[in-house]
């Protein structure tokens, strides 16, 4: 039988305290990570990011993100080879490993974070060879993608949650939902059914529109339904800068649409580009609609931004957006 005598166990406790101090203090004392958001350090040699596994990983994490009016890749990657992998570049924000086990057929991919810096996401590819790398990538990548997606925009969430705008808090309540809107946004109309929230720079503006209206079935969830109340919506709460201009929607341009569970209740999302009728203005927008307490609750994010690129503006308005609870 063990038996811990007084100064024994304060012997004991002293050491679990030093290891639990230990180990928190490292974590504490790691650098914040770099690069912007969307860039990936792909730590791979040469001859590999010349094969099907570098045209594959082109393929899956490059792709043109959706409903943007110019093309912009989702993410850029940067290729480094293991030899060079040093301190620059360990601390990157995004990090992804492709290894080679020639011993095993085992193909898969394995998650990481915080390892060199914080925040950090870090994930390892590992295959036997070229062949079977690629497979893995093709078989994976669209997994791989949304979880770097889902990563930057909660980073993004947590920046907000510290630098929260609390004068917004009130106004969403008579929708009975919260969501994380930081500082420079300012409160534009108010009414029962509508509210309209922006931050404005001389050279760019993100807005957030929230309204509701009666809930009925589930045919209102289809896309050209939606469309029409918005359009309607904004062609009265939104003027253009002259007479006869209003806000309303590209309807040359294709939907984006898709639907999936959002704290734990049915959301439908539409992403397009909105115009001003008889204007020249423009840009991309985000629709989320779900219904709470016999109301169809609709949330959205527009970017105007004409000397830049749009991406990076609509992931902020994402990480918004993604933040509603129903309260």
């Amino acid at each position: 039988m063990l038996v811990f005598s007084p100064k024994s166990y304060g012997l004991f406790a002293f050491v679990v305290f030093i290891t639990l101090t230990s180990c928190h203090t490292k974590q504490d004392m790691l650098p914040n990570s770099g690069g912007k958001p969307g860039e990936v350090i792909v730590v791979i040699e040469k001859n590999v990011w010349n094969s099907t596994v570098g045209e594959q990983l082109k393929k899956t994490l490059m792709v043109d993100y959706p409903a943007l009016p110019q093309d912009e890749p989702t993410f850029l990657l940067y290729p480094i080879p293991f030899a060079n992998f040093n301190d620059i570049f360990q601390a990157n924000r995004n990090i992804i490993k492709v290894t080679f086990n020639p011993n095993s057929d085992s193909m898969f991919y394995r998650i990481g974070r915080n390892r060199w810096a914080k925040p950090q996401l870090i994930i390892e590819l590992v295959a036997k060879n070229i062949q079977q790398m690629t497979e893995l990538i093709e078989k994976e990548g669209n997994n791989i993608k949304e979880l770097m997606l889902i990563e930057e925009r909660s980073r993004l969430m947590k920046v907000y949650e510290k630098f929260r705008e609390k004068t917004l808090i009130l106004p969403l309540k008579k929708f009975n939902i919260d969501m994380i809107i930081p500082k420079g946004y300012r409160l534009n109309i108010d009414t029962t059914q509508f509210i309209w929230i922006s931050a404005e720079t001389p050279y760019m503006s993100q807005g957030l529109f929230i309204y509701s209206i009666p809930y009925i079935d589930t045919s209102q969830f289809q896309t050209h339904v939606l469309i029409t109340v918005r359009d309607s919506v904004l062609k009265r709460y939104i003027p253009g800068p002259l007479d006869g201009t209003y806000m309303t929607t590209e309807h040359l341009y294709p939907f984006v649409e898709k639907r999936f569970a959002l704290n734990n209740r049915f959301t439908s999302e539409i992403r397009g580009l909105w115009k001003i009728e008889n204007d020249f203005m423009g840009g991309p927008f985000v629709l989320l609609a779900t219904v709470h307490n016999n109301q169809m609750i609709i949330t959205e994010g527009y970017v105007y931004a004409p000397k830049d690129d749009k991406k990076n503006y609509v992931w902020q308005i994402e990480a918004i957006l993604y933040s509603i609870k129903n309260i």
